[in-house]
């Protein structure tokens, strides 16, 4: 996998931040990542390059489902995307178990709780990727521009605790990934 810096890309300490020391993460991207990264017109799209330099140059860990890559492949071509930065995750027995579990519990909790989706099918592959994210051990992010998986995030944790942390595209790289300012 390329791991070397890109030319005008900068780190925590190469943006005048500190980092903590040996800090290193797994970053599942989701569909929605992935179709801010690839317009330009789309407001997160900086926010989408800003987080894909600010991984690849830290050495992390960055993964596509290939839930995602299908999802993505229905409006644009899975060549456009920058795949040499990724580890494709296929979806296997250990990420189905969870993924049913996770289903269970969010379905559940929607009845209970009356919280409407814009789209029923959006559980169903949601859950998927966030069980990948939750039983895959080196990740330890969730990246989404999806309010929607937001949702289904927040009904999963009221009931289970994922072993990752979510976040969406709108939180700045260096908050996530906790990048110190030193006004340098």
């Amino acid at each position: 996998m390329w791991r070397t810096p890109m030319r005008g890309w900068k780190s925590c300490e190469g943006a005048g931040m500190a980092k903590p020391a040996g800090t290193v993460h797994g970053v599942l991207c989701d569909t929605s990542y992935f179709i801010r990264w690839a317009k330009p017109s789309e407001a997160l799209h900086p926010a989408a390059k800003d987080y894909l330099k600010f991984l690849v140059e830290g050495g992390n860990e960055l993964y596509v489902s290939t839930i995602a890559l299908a999802e993505f492949a229905v409006r644009d071509s899975i060549a456009n995307l920058p795949l040499r930065y990724f580890r494709v995750l296929p979806f296997n027995i250990d990420h189905a178990q969870r993924a049913g579990e996770f289903a269970r519990t969010v379905f559940d909790a929607r009845r209970s709780l009356n919280v409407e989706f814009e789209q029923r099918a959006v559980i169903a592959n949601d859950t998927k990727l966030l069980a990948q994210a939750d039983v895959t051990p080196s990740i330890t992010h969730y990246l989404t521009a999806d309010r929607e998986c937001e949702k289904v995030y927040t009904l999963l944790k009221s009931s289970v605790a994922p072993r990752f942390q979510f976040v969406h595209l709108s939180t700045p790289w260096h908050q996530t990934f906790g990048c110190l300012d030193l006004g340098a």
